[in-house]
Formats: C-alpha cells, structure tokens, sequence
C-alpha cells in the first residue's frame, strides 16, 4: 500500500485550533502520518491538539530539538501523548545547529554523543530501567512515572543530515528522517542506514525512513520556483551547508547566507541558485509532488511526508491535502 504523510509547520502561525482541523483533514483524505515541524514554536505541545482531532493516523514530530528539553521532560511528555493517541505517537528528535542553539542560550555539545545519550535516557525512562543512565552528559537516576507506558518501546526517530548521524540512526534508532535533500542524496542515505543497522547485528528493513518533502504548490511554474528559493533561507546558516546543497552553488549561497544572518530572508532568497531549490523543493503542481514523491519512494524512502511551504505568504494546507491525499486521489494509504 502506498504511504504518504504531511507536515504541519509549526512557524507557519496556525492556532492550535487550525492545526488540529488540518490533521483531521488530513486523516480523512488518507495521509497515514501528520507530523509537526518545529520552527519556533514548540512541537511537542502542538501534537496534543494533533492527537485529539485523529483517530487513525500516525502523530509525531518531525522533528524536535532534542537541545531545547531535558529528555526526562520528553519521555514524559512522549509517553502521555502515545497513551492518548492509543499507541500512535513516534518521537522525531534532531540536534537543530549551533547557530540556533546559541540564541537559545543553550550550551555547546558534541551532537552525536548528545543524541545517542538522549536516546538512552528516554529509553531508560520508558523502560522503568532502575539503574537509570551514566553518560558523559547526561546522569539520571531511575525516574517513576504516574502509570506504566502504553509502550515501553515507544518508537524514537533521528533527525539526520549527514552521513555520520545517519550511521548512528541506523545502530540505535528505531527509524530516520531525512530532510533537505535530493531524491539521489536520498538513496545514499538509505545505503548509509540500513548498512550501519546490519553492521550492529540489526535488521535493516526495521529502521522506518521518513523523508520530508518541501512542496511549494503553485500553478504557475515561475511563482512556484521563486517560492522554493524562499525556502532555502531558512536553512543556509547550518555548518554543512556547502555538503548539503553543493559546494559548486558555494559563492551564491554564502550571500544567501550573509544576508540571512541579518535577518534579509528575501534579500537571501535573491541569492539563492535555482538548481539549490529545485533540488530539495518541489514545486509546481500537484502531479508534479507527486511525481516527486515517487523519486523518493523509488530511492528506497518508506514514507514521504510532504511538508507544504508559503507560496506568495500563503499556507494552503487545504489544496494540498485536497490533491495530495490517497483517498481522494484514489490511491490507497497505510
């Protein structure tokens, strides 16, 4: 069956209440996961609403900052949405990048350790584990819960860029989400993956990838090409932006950047090379997402969330879901 999410921005300003009508939109027109993105709000409170407007779907965030909550607070939190949504909720964590962490006031640390200890810590508290954790960061002792987990192995997804993060996805998480990148960078990352899962004695087809597709929705083909360069400016201040969208685009993205840094998002958008955007962005019609989403499948991707993007200032949650959603696209959905 084919499977197909969406993600809800949580900078794109809905209220809680709006989120909600939109995932159970969402659940009707056969999206199996709705998913909250992360800008700068928080994610894990806008799953509540998310839970409660759904039934069947999948809820979870894709992703979280791991960095902004002590994982003792997230397993809570974790284990209080999984027990509403029946069993429905995976938690999507990512390590954001220095840049943002900094204006957060949030202290340095090596992102691969942090996360691996994370997972171990949420884990440790699911699992009731009385010895707790001992890392190098983080130290818990055994951390009681008011009723036992609706799942002790409440399924933990990893944020993963690069190929190092991508590897540890593969040793310890239960599966990966991908983001900004091509459908050919895509299918690198599943090699990477389901290797490193093999390498340390587990089944690779058991690590679920999750790849987030930015989609601009636009009839006109050059209003939605300048809508996906608008969107690479919300990304260019990661350190590994030169791996990421290609250093051959390096001189035009080190404007981008510049400007970003000072808060131009437009003027950093100006200069944006087009073949950045259309790498990672799809834009244009319905058919041409999922024409799209099927180069992510075909990559070895097992669920495409299709992440909509402002065209001209507009969210259309609604045309999206409308065009996009098995059930009345016909298309059947897990």
């Amino acid at each position: 069956m084919t499977r197909i999410g969406l993600s809800i921005a949580s900078h794109s300003g809905l209220p809680p209440e709006r989120i909600a009508a939109v995932a159970a939109d969402a659940e009707r027109a056969g999206f199996g996961g709705v998913f909250i993105a992360e800008g700068h709000g928080d994610a894990l409170g806008l799953c509540h609403p998310v839970v409660a407007a759904t039934s069947r779907a999948g809820v979870g965030t894709a992703i979280t900052n791991a960095a902004l909550r002590p994982p003792v607070l997230t397993a809570k939190t974790a284990v209080d949405l999984d027990e509403a949504s029946g069993g429905r909720f995976r938690l999507g964590l990512g390590t954001a990048n220095a840049v943002m962490n900094g204006r957060a006031g949030l202290p340095p640390h090596p992102p691969l350790t942090m996360i691996e200890e994370y997972v171990s810590v949420v884990r440790a508290v699911l699992a009731g584990d009385p010895a707790g954790f001992t890392g190098t960061i983080f130290q818990v002792g055994q951390v009681p819960l008011d009723r036992p987990p609706l799942r002790p192995d409440l399924p933990v997804h990893l944020g993963a860029l690069g190929p190092r993060m991508q590897a540890l996805a593969g040793r310890i998480a239960d599966g990966v989400i991908l983001n900004l990148m091509s459908p050919g960078q895509a299918a690198e990352a599943v090699t990477t993956v389901r290797a490193a899962a093999r390498d340390a004695g587990r089944d690779p087809a058991a690590i679920e990838i999750t790849c987030v597709v930015h989609y601009c929705p636009s009839d006109d083909p050059g209003t939605g090409a300048e809508a996906a360069r608008q969107v690479v400016p919300r990304y260019v201040l990661h350190p590994a932006v030169g791996r990421l969208f290609g250093a051959e685009h390096e001189e035009g993205l080190a404007a981008a950047r510049e400007r970003a840094m000072t808060g131009d998002r437009a003027g950093a958008a100006a200069h944006v090379p087009q073949p950045v955007a259309d790498a990672f962005v799809a834009h244009g019609t319905a058919a041409d997402c999922a024409a799209r989403v099927q180069e992510y499948r075909d990559a070895g991707v097992d669920l495409p969330v299709v992440f909509p993007m402002p065209v001209q200032g507009r969210w259309d949650y609604d045309t999206v879901i409308r065009t996009l959603g098995p059930a009345a696209s016909g298309r059947a959905s897990a």
